[in-house]
Formats: C-alpha cells, sequence, structure tokens
C-alpha cells in the first residue's frame, strides 16, 4: 500500500531524478561535441561549440574533407558513446542492487549515450545535419539505403526502449518503492516526470536559439523510457537478495526525504556556467 510519506518522497524522487537527467544531459552534450572537435582539429577541420550544437567553421567544400576525415571526424564522437555505454552499464551492475541514490544518475547517462549515439543518426539523416549520418554521404550510400538504414536504427530505438523498465525499476533509492502497488508512481516520479520537466529546461538552455536535433534527441528518449509506463507490472523482481528485501520492508515506511538543496544549487550553478562558457564558444582551432 502506498504510505504517508510516500507521495512526498516520490515528488522528491522525481527532483533527484530531474537533477540527474539534465546534468547527465549536459555532460554527454560536451563529452560528445568535444571528442568529435579534437578529432576535427587533427585533421585541421575548425569548429567552435556553442551551447547548441558544434558549429563547423570549415568550408563544406574545403580540400581538408576527405572519405577518411570525414570517417574519422564524425564517427568519433558515436564511437566514444558506445563506449561510454559500456562502461556506465558495467558500473550500473556492480550497483543495481544497491539502495543508493547515485544509480539514477548511471541510468540516466547510460541513456543519453545511447540515445545521442542513435537519435543523433535519424536525426542527420532526416534533417541533413553535420552528424554521424555524414559518414554515409562519403561513402556515396544512396538515399533511399540511407532512409531504410534510419528506419532500422529507429526499431533498434524501440527494441532498446522495450529493455529499459527494469533498469528503471532498479535505479530505485528503495526497493519499498517497486512494489507492484507502487511501480506505476515510481516510473512517474522517477520516469516520465523528469523527462518531462527536463525536455523544458534542455529546451530553455539552448535559448534563444531553436536547437531541433537537441530538442529532437528529447524526442528520441521518450521512446527509451516510455515503455515502463505500460510494462511495469510485467517485470519481475525476483532476484533472492532483492525479493527478501522488499518482502522485509513491505511494512516499512520510507522517512520523508528531505528537498535537496544541494543538488539543486549544484546543478544551476553548472547550467549558468554551461551557459555562459558556450555564449562566448570555445574554438577548436
Amino acid at each position: 500500500m502506498v504510505k504517508n510519506n510516500d507521495i512526498h518522497n516520490f515528488n522528491i524522487l522525481t527532483i533527484y531524478s530531474t537533477i540527474a537527467y539534465v546534468f547527465a544531459y549536459l555532460i554527454v552534450f560536451l563529452s560528445y561535441n568535444i571528442i568529435t572537435a579534437l578529432v576535427g582539429k587533427f585533421y585541421d577541420i575548425q569548429t567552435i561549440l556553442i551551447h547548441n550544437k558544434l558549429l563547423f567553421i570549415t568550408s563544406d567544400y574545403s580540400e581538408l574533407w576527405n572519405p577518411d576525415s570525414a570517417f574519422y571526424v564524425f564517427a568519433s564522437g558515436t564511437l566514444f558513446l558506445g563506449i561510454a555505454t559500456f562502461t556506465f552499464l558495467t558500473i550500473y551492475k556492480r550497483y543495481q542492487y544497491r539502495e543508493e541514490i547515485k544509480k539514477i544518475f548511471l541510468f540516466w547517462i547510460t541513456l543519453h549515450c545511447i540515445n545521442r549515439a542513435l537519435g543523433s543518426f535519424i536525426v542527420g539523416t532526416t534533417f541533413h545535419l553535420y552528424l554521424s549520418n555524414v559518414i554515409l554521404y562519403w561513402l556515396y550510400v544512396e538515399y533511399w539505403i540511407r532512409i531504410i538504414m534510419c528506419i532500422s536504427v529507429s526499431l533498434l530505438l524501440f527494441f532498446l526502449g522495450s529493455l529499459t523498465t527494469k533498469p528503471l525499476l532498479l535505479s530505485t533509492k528503495s526497493f519499498t518503492f517497486v512494489e507492484k502497488i507502487k511501480r506505476h508512481f515510481f516510473v512517474l516520479s522517477q520516469g516520465i516526470y523528469p523527462w518531462f520537466f527536463s525536455s523544458i529546461i534542455i529546451f530553455l538552455i539552448h535559448l534563444p536559439r531553436h536547437a531541433y536535433s537537441e530538442n529532437f534527441l528529447s524526442f528520441t528518449m521518450l521512446i527509451l523510457i516510455l515503455p515502463s509506463y505500460f510494462n511495469q507490472q510485467d517485470i519481475e523482481i525476483s532476484f533472492p537478495e532483492i525479493a527478501d528485501k522488499i518482502e522485509n520492508e513491505i511494512e516499512y515506511e520510507e522517512p520523508a526525504y528531505k528537498i535537496p538543496w544541494k543538488y539543486i544549487i549544484s546543478i544551476l550553478l553548472f547550467i549558468t556556467l554551461f551557459r555562459t562558457v558556450l555564449s562566448i564558444g570555445i574554438a577548436f582551432y
């Protein structure tokens, strides 16, 4: 049953999860674009990282662009995200059966890595942007093949979305929140609501320019987490160490969580620093 402190604690979990979501997004945004810019600099490709994208200064018609430079520049960020995904998954598996708040950050940063790697290919192919899809242009892959690949990546995104429910449930701070009677509230509080609030925050971070690709990634992230809203009751958490803990805590009520002002102030300062520095831009040349 839902106890007296649960509604309050679910609201606090939404705050924690939203902070983790935004912080993970900014870390992945910076890492992906800085890796791409550094590899570009190796090929003398000039770029400037601003608050909503990596801006390529080198002309499209420059002799610096060739199949090798295009491949390594536009594949580097995605390759980095692939490595990061497996790294964070490994770390997450070490903590998934512990009741620690850090798990929600590991959950979101893993999803952001997956989402940017796959979602950027979709948005780049659809809107002809400078993302990993550029590799296919230089390989002279026909447009209809690129569209088929884009559809295939979209289907992969849907498939991966169906696998995120259990990791989301295991990211809980307390296993009492994933009793089946509470799962609906938990998935909303730790998954759906944070996505919604974070998408608004990310939209505001990139203003006054409209970061279409970044806003599109918010949509593809929804594809990754929305299945949890529908299939959370179908997931069985049957490992003995968890099942015993849940059984022992059925009658236990979590204390009322405090508002995490330290984390709220930290993310506000980080966002301010992000906008201040990247409004000027970081040049890589």
